[in-house]
């Protein structure tokens, strides 16, 4: 029998702070604890306010300790922004005559080779993920151990971010009394809660939603083939409610969930929606139509920027596994719909599978990401550590990083 691993993982989003304890096992995971908050201090995916996000993450941690009845002091963290930012490398070493068999060190010096790619000062390496390799000319190779050859090449995608908004990810964490076990861009860490190695193999896409960036994924044969992020979420359709109902925040997001729809056409004429909007004493009627009204063109607006990433990637003509998505926002009804007519992809809203014991709280598919930060913990056994100085949040880390044979490892 597999000894289960104990994983936490803490997902920081603009709306929500999520936090999760689980067991992992060959069976799936076993969720021991789970706790959210109302995020603050977050805007668009980025920290503005290290100690209110504090605050948000510690409630979480909080109460994914009372249920648990277990201590988390080491979190695997998502982190997502318009500050990331990904390319393309490709790294060549000699494989050593003495034995001319493709060994680990022989692929941790091909991807140190990729890796050495200039970078600015003021941003920061996150992810190195292999795509294929090549050994003497011999391309489509995707485990190269035991090959043989004298010449290795890999060609890897490189996800890099602002050192600062990095740094800043990681010092809130310190601040609530968290070490970082793993930095996992939020939309890798979806995509292995969410899709198939059959998925990955083919070709799709993934689409996390969340409430102040929209992260895209595009797969193919095994590997990343382009990540990128949509400036806009769903606190711009909640925005634009709340402009057009004259209502505050809060009453828009209620509305939004209960009964906003993208599209006008698939609403009774005669459905109504009551409320009360700003500067009025009496409930009015408001046609649940004028919602959708209100609701398609922003649906639309994302759609538009969602099929222009998936576009840059090179496959949208060849991702048979369509378009996955997931995040809170995918939620909005009637968006898969509009996403799937503008991309002329197929769409399906997915949410994690439900395995032994997982939690009620964590099944849906605003909760992907936290799902598939354990999972990716699990998998990759913590590639990096970010551990605080003298017990106090601070911006010095230290880290050390290590390769696996191949991404398909991770789904």
């Amino acid at each position: 029998m597999t000894r289960a691993r104990r994983l936490a993982a803490l997902d920081l989003g603009t709306t929500k702070a999520c936090c999760a304890i689980a067991d992992v096992d060959s069976d799936g995971l076993r969720v021991l604890g789970f706790g959210q908050s109302p995020s603050r201090g977050v805007r668009k995916g980025a920290i503005v306010d290290i100690e209110r996000a504090a605050e948000a993450v510690a409630e979480a941690v909080d109460a994914t300790e009372r249920m648990s009845g277990l201590p988390v002091d080491a979190v695997v963290v998502g982190i997502a922004g318009g500050h990331l930012a990904s390319q393309n490398s490709r790294g060549v070493v000699a494989v050593p005559a003495g034995h001319r068999e493709v060994r680990h060190g022989d692929i941790t010096r091909a991807v140190e080779a990729a890796r050495a790619v200039s970078v600015p000062s003021d941003r920061e390496i996150v992810h190195v993920l292999p795509q294929q390799f090549t050994i003497d000319g011999q391309d489509g190779v995707r485990d190269a151990i035991g090959m043989i050859g004298t010449r290795l090449e890999v060609d890897t995608h490189i996800i890099t971010g602002s050192t600062t908004a990095i740094q800043n990810v990681v010092k809130v964490m310190h601040t609530a009394g968290l070490d970082v076990e793993d930095l996992v861009l939020q939309v890798l860490a979806s995509a292995r809660a969410v899709t198939t190695e059959d998925e990955i193999e083919r070709g799709v896409a993934v689409v996390d939603v969340g409430g102040g960036t929209t992260d895209v994924a595009v797969f193919g044969a095994g590997s990343v083939l382009h990540t990128g992020v949509v400036p806009v979420g769903g606190n711009h359709v909640t925005g634009d409610l709340a402009v057009g109902l004259r209502s505050d925040l809060e009453t828009a997001e209620a509305v939004k969930r209960a009964n906003g729809h993208s599209l006008q056409l698939t609403i009774p004429a005669e459905a109504t929606v009551t409320l009360t909007p700003m500067g009025y004493e009496e409930p009015v009627a408001v046609p649940q139509r004028y919602l959708a009204e209100v609701i398609g063109p922003r649906a639309r607006e994302m759609a538009v920027l969602i099929d222009t990433e998936i576009s840059r990637s090179g496959a949208a003509a060849r991702l048979p596994g369509g378009v996955v998505m997931c995040g809170g926002g995918a939620l909005l009804r009637g968006f898969a719909e509009i996403v799937q007519q503008v991309t002329d992809l197929p769409v399906r809203v997915a949410a994690p599978p439900v395995a032994h014991g997982m939690d009620e709280g964590v099944r849906g598919p605003e909760h992907a990401t936290l799902v598939g930060l354990m999972l990716w913990g699990d998998k990759r056994g913590g590639s990096r550590t970010f551990a605080r100085t003298n017990g106090h949040g601070g911006n010095g880390h230290t880290m050390s990083t290590r390769f696996g044979r191949w991404l398909r490892e991770l789904f």
